[in-house]
């Protein structure tokens, strides 16, 4: 017969092992992550991802709707002072992309890469990528401008 000590030798390292692996899986990139939404200040609605395809939208915010939650991708660089990350949907795993290519420029989703259209800021309640332009939401499309203003329209107010 074990006495009570070579039992405890055999089950404490065992039952500390299963323990560290339970934790281990549990603080996931995936489950880590904070679920953000981003809501126009000009319009109220919020920032969404449509699933059959590379579109992005607004519509009617709605917390528990996975095409309108966003994640800050673990890489990041800086630029000009701010943090940048990629902005990533929930329900796609795509990228929020844009492009520099004029005054007015298309905003869509992109399987996530090193495209500097890729990155974007949440600072000053402005959602900015890393090509200077800001999202823009003029209640038919979305798209980047470069010109900065104080104007509702290129508010977005993020909250978990």
């Amino acid at each position: 017969m074990k006495s009570l000590r070579g039992k405890l030798r055999f089950a404490v390292p065992l039952g500390l092992s299963a323990l560290m692996l339970a934790a281990s899986g549990a603080l996931t990139p995936a489950s880590a992550a904070t679920h953000w939404s981003y809501a126009s200040g000009h319009t109220s609605m919020c920032l969404s991802a449509m699933t059959n395809g590379d579109k992005v939208t607004t519509f009617d915010c709605n917390p528990r709707n996975n095409q309108q939650r966003w994640y800050w991708g673990s890489e990041s660089n800086s630029w000009q002072g701010h943090t940048m990350k990629r902005l990533v949907n929930v329900a796609t795993g795509a990228c929020l992309t844009t492009d520099d290519k004029t005054e007015l420029n298309a905003v869509w989703l992109a399987p996530c890469g090193n495209r500097s259209g890729q990155f974007w800021t949440a600072d000053d309640k402005r959602l900015q990528n890393q090509n200077g332009n800001f999202l823009t939401n003029d209640s038919y499309y979305l798209h980047t401008v470069r010109e900065y203003t104080d104007a509702p329209i290129l508010r977005w107010i993020g909250y978990t």
